[in-house]
């Protein structure tokens, strides 16, 4: 129904264009003909525009700008002495353009499908939010594998949720897309950067603590201004301010030291977990400008991001591959790749991550985006590491303290700001 609806709404608005262009012509003609019969008149005097030329230019400038943003209400009857210049052709345009506004309020999106879209987003932010804690628990499981083996196991299930949209003849994208070698080498950094992300944070599980993780993750809007001011990017204040937030944030939360540190008779500060998982939120920081920059240069981005999920688990395997090599030659600091990979509850929590996590929450992040608007999808996502927390408390018994809460909160205020949301809503 919205498809149809919109698609009546694009002839009501080619309608307004046609009728403005006829108006248009007849009032050229008009205007054509007064020059002629003013010409000989004395030097400095001019004939004024006829009425149709000030009603033709009225409803083009007017009419146009009206119906295509949806504010043709105040036009319909704040205009009408326009429209009574033009006689009947004024009535034709103000029918067309009352239906266009009708149009507009018929496409509205529900309240449901806004509350439904809502929902997704919340369960994309609890989705994204348990996957620290899941990898945290396959880490402390007897006999866990290295961050290589994990990696390269739950890239190749990854790989397997994407392999349908792999198969499909349009993967690297629809007609209108740029393609060829530059969309392999596009693909194949993002893969790069995704693997610096995630393989990061995966190494600093064995350091600190999965919630610590997850905050220090949000952060990496603080790299953000950085990597576009290099790239030629105009960067607002607002971007700016909350990288200075996030800054502050990742500074008050490295002061709390986790139960991690805690555990290990450490004080407060930050440790090697925490600065590998920094360097993760940096890597995902050029991973999120990458994106857009590919965007711009016509690239389909559904292509990139399933294609991204071939390369990634290629080189989770070499790195998966790496780690065998090193314990068979018996290389010093080697260890077993994986000597519990009996235990299923590791599987199922492998699985878990690469099915929800990384195949599900993507898709249904894109459902819910299409019923919420940016600003308030921003705030909706920035729970994940709320959620992380509360799953490290009752999985793993995380608990920051005070500081710690203080910095995660200050990081999630700063990715807000950027994201310009408290802007739109006073805006509006």
């Amino acid at each position: 129904d919205v498809a149809r609806r919109r698609r009546r709404r694009r002839r009501l608005v080619a309608a307004v264009e046609m009728f403005t262009a006829k108006m248009s012509v007849s009032a050229r003609t008009a205007t054509a003909t007064a020059t002629r019969a003013t010409r000989g008149t004395r030097r400095g005097m001019q004939t004024p525009p006829t009425s149709s030329l000030v009603a033709t230019r009225c409803v083009r400038a007017s009419t146009m700008r009206n119906a295509r943003v949806g504010g043709a209400c105040a036009l319909v009857g704040g205009r009408a002495n326009v429209y009574n210049l033009c006689g009947a052709h004024g009535r034709r345009a103000k029918a067309i353009v009352r239906a266009v506004v009708e149009d507009e309020e018929e496409d509205e999106i529900p309240a449901a499908d806004v509350n439904f879209g809502r929902a997704l987003l919340i369960f994309v932010a609890a989705a994204y939010g348990s996957l620290s804690v899941c990898l945290k628990l396959v880490f402390e499981s007897q006999g866990a594998p290295t961050a290589g083996t994990l990696g390269g196991v739950r890239g190749l299930m990854q790989l397997a949720c994407f392999l349908p949209m792999l198969m499909q003849p349009n993967s690297t994208g629809g007609e209108g897309y740029k393609k060829g070698r530059g969309f392999w080498l596009g693909a194949a950094e993002l893969a790069l950067w995704n693997l610096g992300n995630q393989g990061l944070c995966n190494v600093a599980l064995l350091f600190t603590d999965a919630t610590r993780v997850s905050f220090f993750t949000q952060a990496s809007i603080a790299f953000t201004p950085f990597i576009a001011t290099l790239g030629g990017d105009k960067v607002s204040r607002n971007t700016w301010l909350g990288c200075a937030l996030a800054f502050l944030g990742v500074a008050v939360l490295g002061m709390d030291g986790g139960s991690a540190a805690a555990a290990a008779g450490l004080s407060g500060g930050f440790n090697f977990g925490d600065w590998l998982a920094v360097a993760g939120a940096a890597s995902y920081s050029m991973y999120i400008y990458r994106v857009g920059a590919f965007a711009k240069e016509g690239f389909s981005g559904q292509g990139l991001q399933i294609w991204k999920a071939f390369f990634l688990a290629i080189m989770y395997g070499a790195w998966g591959l790496y780690d065998v090599f090193a314990f068979n030659s018996g290389w010093a600091g080697a260890g077993i790749p994986w000597a519990g990979w009996r235990n299923w509850e590791v599987w199922a929590l492998l699985a878990f991550t690469a099915v929800v996590p990384g195949c599900i929450a993507d898709l249904t992040q894109a459902k819910g985006q299409e019923t919420v608007s940016a600003s308030e999808s921003s705030v909706l996502l920035a729970g994940e590491p709320l959620f992380a927390a509360v799953f490290g408390a009752i999985t793993l018994g995380e608990f920051l303290g005070p500081m710690g809460y203080v910095g995660g909160l200050v990081i999630i205020m700063g990715a807000l700001i950027a994201s310009d949301v408290f802007l739109k809503k006073k805006a509006a």
